[in-house]
């Protein structure tokens, strides 16, 4: 009846306010064009650093213009990284997809970030055409064709 459910809504909506609650964004952004290609390295090194400490997870993808990055983590550490990167100028036009809770297991629970570079006739862009989940589900395709390290 009615007890039950107000029951199971309680219980559901403590879980979802736990810390243990999985936080992931995705965003896509260009590279500031007077950027050397060599700070594509920086920026995974400095990150790999960075996410080891805050115990977050995920991808940065390279198109030879165009970021994509899918983080995983603590939602407090999720939204701290993600002001950081809107302050970074060595990103332009940072274009945020998706963030929020997401369900499951982490998607790249042994990296602190993987790197992975996108083949010449494949491209960033058309991910930037969607929000949210539909972000996620075409962002979540490409990844059997990436090699990462």
């Amino acid at each position: 009846g009615t007890q039950a459910q107000s029951i199971c809504f309680i219980s559901k909506e403590v879980l979802m306010s736990s810390s243990n609650t999985l936080s992931a964004f995705l965003y896509c952004s260009t590279l500031d064009p007077t950027q050397p290609i060599s700070t594509v390295a920086d920026i995974v090194k400095a990150a790999r650093e960075k996410n080891t400490q805050l115990q977050l997870t995920g991808i940065l993808i390279f198109d030879g213009q165009c970021f994509c990055q899918y983080l995983e983590g603590p939602e407090s550490a999720i939204s701290s990284v993600l002001a950081s990167i809107y302050q970074d100028q060595r990103h332009a036009d940072v274009n945020l997809q998706f963030h929020g809770p997401v369900d499951g297991e982490r998607q790249f629970k042994d990296w602190g970030i993987a790197y992975g570079e996108l083949e010449q006739d494949l491209s960033l862009e058309h991910i930037t055409e969607f929000q949210g989940d539909e972000a996620l589900h075409l962002f979540r395709q490409l990844l059997p064709s990436l090699d990462y390290c």
